[in-house]
């Protein structure tokens, strides 16, 4: 048997440790200021006109006044006057035909006794609607001041630290190199 030589190697090992860098941030809270003054609204409202006319109520209970009265009267004449011509003519023809039987003109004696004088509207005519209202609004015066509101902000820089991380190297174990001899038998 042939003696060998035994060699051993054990490899170097490098370890390395590590921390991370990290940053810190604070952000402060802005500064806000704000002023405000309210809306005011001055309003002045008028009560408004109110007319009631009730001349129309007082024709009809009284006959109203004296011109407006003599008035009403004068103004049917001619209505009148115009009915009298139709009624003559009327009598007229009523008299002068001959197939009439019986005696007309005392027919239109007693007709005209019966009706009596011609109807004069005297008074004003009776209606509910005899007053009459008229309501005038005043205009709104109105003024609206607008309020304001000032709002005031100042921002602050955010504050960043960074810490820094680190990198630690070191040998976890280092490299060997054994180398056992052979054994030799001196003794035959």
């Amino acid at each position: 048997m042939v003696p060998q030589l035994s060699i051993q190697s054990q490899r170097g090992l490098i370890d390395i440790r590590t921390t991370r860098g990290h940053y810190e941030i604070e952000r402060p809270k802005p500064d806000v200021q704000v002023e405000s003054s309210p809306t005011v609204v001055t309003a002045n409202n008028r009560p408004g006109q109110l007319r009631i006319d009730q001349s129309l109520t007082e024709n009809a209970l009284t006959g109203g006044k004296p011109e407006a009265f003599w008035q009403r009267l004068y103004s049917q004449y001619k209505e009148v006057a115009q009915q009298n011509l139709i009624q003559i003519v009327e009598k007229g023809n009523r008299v002068g035909d001959l197939r009439v039987q019986g005696n007309p003109q005392a027919e239109m004696a007693l007709d005209e006794f019966i009706e009596g004088p011609p109807d004069l509207q005297v008074y004003g005519p009776a209606s509910p609607a005899n007053i009459s209202f008229e309501y005038t609004p005043n205009d709104l015066n109105m003024q609206v001041e607008v309020g304001k509101r000032d709002v005031n902000i100042q921002v602050h820089r955010p504050q960043i630290t960074y810490h820094r991380g680190s990198v630690e190297t070191y040998m976890k174990q280092y490299p060997s190199v054994t180398v056992t001899p052979p054994v030799i038998n001196t003794i035959v």
